[in-house]
């Protein structure tokens, strides 16, 4: 049953100690480079919660310069995982270094929510004065290398550390030049209503069961038998609420390679929505059935809230002559119910190997879910990390 959805946030100070700090000398002197710090640096070990001692990958270097400082960027730990991230270099005498290791990295790091990972990217500024970084989201079911790419606020604080804000980053977040303040507000304020609620469909693949386009996970989703024009899923919200927008990510399942790669390769996905507070009677909401372009990701925000307890997607056309696959049918709204509330009784427990900890809490009757916000201050919880079922 649907409950009005509480947010609660969690502050929780973690520190990660520096055990063995490391500077880069300037070009072309002698030193040992070293490729990874995963001893000390719990974040550059491998794996979907960073628990894996594999040599991690170092790469995708970004620099730029702000407040006369070097901001060397680096990624770790592979871009095949929900933790991977970028960590931070700073030089304050020039672009060839000498570099301190920043103790709050990552920086810009999502290891949860439907689609994860934010690292291997560049930040810039826009033309309003504002930064910005562009991370890559891991799938990496088809390919190691199945990816897409995230936009998230950055800033810098007093004391010269740069910080990139992740919350709600794959919730719906305000375009650039809308808010003052992104950096610390640009969570539109929608709640996720479709995450994990009763879903039917016209038929289902083996192993691509219909609750997978509800599950808040970018690597799973639900396959039709076909992709013949009216294949659909349905979503039934529980009560009637306030709808405010709708994401569809397709998913590619069977298709042609030579119809779905390269770049004279046209793509484009129809279909339609439909809404309903009683199961039977049904008003179309989107009509998507003549468009021309590639939506893999379509996000629609209605121009006015829409009272629906159903929502039904039906497929058009599907392309690469593929199954009718969705990773995820996102249906958001009720803003005015939205509540948060700063959870005090939890404790953190640091493991004998310094990189773990384990942070309980004592769950809130009627939450969506949970945000650990951590840092290495109290002023300075920079990161995050969202659960929905566990405390």
């Amino acid at each position: 049953m649907y409950h009005g959805l509480t947010n609660t946030t969690i502050e929780a100070n973690i520190r990660m100690v520096e055990l063995d700090p490391t500077t880069f000398g300037e070009i072309g002197s002698e030193v040992d480079l070293v490729f990874s710090m995963a001893s000390s640096h719990g974040w550059e070990r491998r794996g979907d919660d960073n628990l894996l001692d594999e040599v991690p990958w170092i790469e995708g270097a970004w620099m730029i310069k702000t407040n006369d400082n070097y901001y060397l960027h680096y990624a770790a730990p592979g871009t095949e995982f929900k933790t991977y991230a970028d960590g931070i270099y700073v030089s304050s005498d020039s672009a060839k270094g000498p570099f301190e290791y920043a103790t709050y990295s990552p920086f810009s790091f999502k290891p949860t929510g439907f689609i994860s990972g934010s690292g291997h990217g560049c930040t810039f500024r826009d033309k309003d004065g504002h930064y910005w970084h562009i991370g890559t989201m891991t799938i990496s079911v088809q390919h190691i290398f199945e990816r897409r790419l995230g936009l998230f606020p950055v800033d810098f604080d007093a004391d010269g550390n740069i910080r990139c804000n992740t919350d709600f980053g794959d919730y719906p977040q305000y375009l650039p030049g809308i808010q003052s303040d992104p950096i610390n507000d640009n969570f539109a304020g929608m709640l996720l209503l479709s995450h994990k609620k009763y879903v039917t469909a016209s038929s289902s693949l083996d192993g691509y069961r219909v609750e997978n386009a509800v599950d808040e996970e970018v690597r799973t989703y639900w396959s039709a038998q076909t992709g013949d024009p009216g294949e659909w899923i349905l979503v039934d919200l529980g009560t009637e609420c306030n709808v405010q927008a709708i994401q569809v990510n397709f998913a590619e399942n069977n298709t042609v390679p030579s119809l779905v790669r390269g770049r004279d390769v046209i793509l484009y996905e129809r279909y339609i929505i439909e809404t309903s507070n009683d199961g039977k009677n049904w008003d179309i909401l989107v009509d998507r059935s003549l468009n021309m372009q590639d939506v893999p990701h379509d996000f629609i925000e209605l121009d006015s809230t829409f009272q629906a307890r159903y929502i039904k997607l039906t497929n058009i056309f599907t392309p690469g002559e593929g199954n009718f696959a969705v990773r995820g049918l996102r249906v958001f709204g009720n803003s005015d119910q939205a509540v948060f509330t700063t959870v005090t009784d939890f404790t953190v427990e640091r493991d004998t190997d310094e990189r773990n900890a384990v942070v309980r809490w004592d769950s809130v009757p009627d939450a969506d879910g949970y945000i650990i916000r951590y840092g290495i201050a109290s002023d300075k919880l920079y990161n995050n990390y969202m659960v929905y079922d566990v405390d």
